[in-house]
């Protein structure tokens, strides 16, 4: 006696149906993450670019500057989030692996890059314009430089990241993501530590070294000039902001900035890291380099408390709840 039952048609339609949506894709922790940091940093950041565009008391060399640091954020959020709908399209079948590739060079991975390089550029000009203020105060720069000087941020940056439009590939893993390198290679190592070195190691004694000698002479009492301590406490009120705005970016993106470091060390791409039970601590910092690196959109918290007076009381909590991640 057979004992199978056979579903009529209605009932196989049905039950299939319910099978596609029960194995349909869900959205990963990592792509969570990445359309939480990338949706934080729009609004603030359009904010700040407005603010500056429309308030003429805010039309200043300096904050011209932070306004291009805005718009970097912003690239970064809706490169973030660029990211999480080319994984979805792709979980779900909705686009071809060839339009997935060009996806992932132009939406995914080459803005990325360009956005963080123009960050770290745009924070080193800060730093720099901030120095020249306090110990050349004749010597200042004027609107036009500034944004020359974002320009040439932008230039650099295109020229540092344009490798990835040639690199970048999309991943055939269960995860569908997109990833910078098909294979490794000597001028994965190269570029990996030319990133490394240039766009986070030396950035940061740069500023850090700026930054440092600004406060020690703003501490200082200089014979013969008279400033006003409302003056001096407005200096050093506006260095404390580019200095926590400096510092949270650098936070965010030091897991990013790590990893790159481990791979070229290891001479293995991320997933494989990833997946490698050799490297457990390894994997864990490789695994959330990107979604932290989406989380340094988050540095407007301070330029808009010190200039705007917003309360961001429940963006400090997001904040530590990133950092807990």
């Amino acid at each position: 006696m057979n004992n199978t039952t056979l579903c009529s048609t209605n009932d196989c339609e049905k039950l299939s149906n319910l099978t596609s949506i029960v194995k349909r894709p869900t959205m990963d922790l990592t792509s969570l993450i990445l359309s939480l940091g990338g949706s934080l940093g729009i609004l603030p950041n359009l904010i700040i670019v407005l603010g500056v565009y429309y308030k003429r008391s805010l039309r200043k060399p300096t904050y011209y500057l932070l306004a291009n640091l805005a718009l970097c954020d912003m690239l970064l959020s809706l490169a973030s989030i660029s990211n999480v709908i080319i994984i979805a399209l792709s979980q779900q079948n909705k686009i071809s692996y060839e339009v997935r590739v060009i996806l992932c060079k132009i939406l995914g991975i080459f803005p990325l890059y360009l956005s963080y390089s123009a960050s770290v550029q745009t924070l080193i000009i800060i730093s720099g314009e901030r120095y020249q203020a306090i110990f050349r105060p004749t010597s200042q720069l004027t609107a036009r430089k500034a944004k020359y000087l974002c320009l040439m941020a932008w230039i650099i940056s295109a020229f540092i990241s344009f490798p990835f439009i040639i690199t970048t590939t999309a991943s055939n893993s269960p995860s569908k993501h997109c990833s910078g390198f098909t294979t490794y290679t000597n001028w994965t190592t190269v570029i990996y530590l030319l990133l490394f070195v240039f766009q986070f190691v030396l950035p940061t004694v740069i500023m850090a070294t700026l930054y440092s000698l600004i406060l020690h002479q703003l501490k200082k009492t200089i014979p013969g000039q008279h400033e006003s301590r409302r003056s001096r406490n407005l200096k050093r009120k506006t260095i404390y902001m580019l200095l926590t705005t400096t510092t949270i970016f650098l936070v965010f993106a030091a897991p990013w900035a790590t990893s790159i470091a481990i791979m070229a060390i290891t001479k293995t791409l991320p997933e494989e890291i990833i997946n490698h039970p050799a490297y457990p601590v390894l994997s864990q910092i490789v695994r959330i380099s990107r979604p932290m690196l989406a989380f340094t959109v988050l540095s407007f918290i301070a330029y808009l408390t010190h200039t705007f007076g917003i309360y961001t009381g429940p963006v400090a909590v997001i904040l530590y709840a990133g950092i807990k991640l």
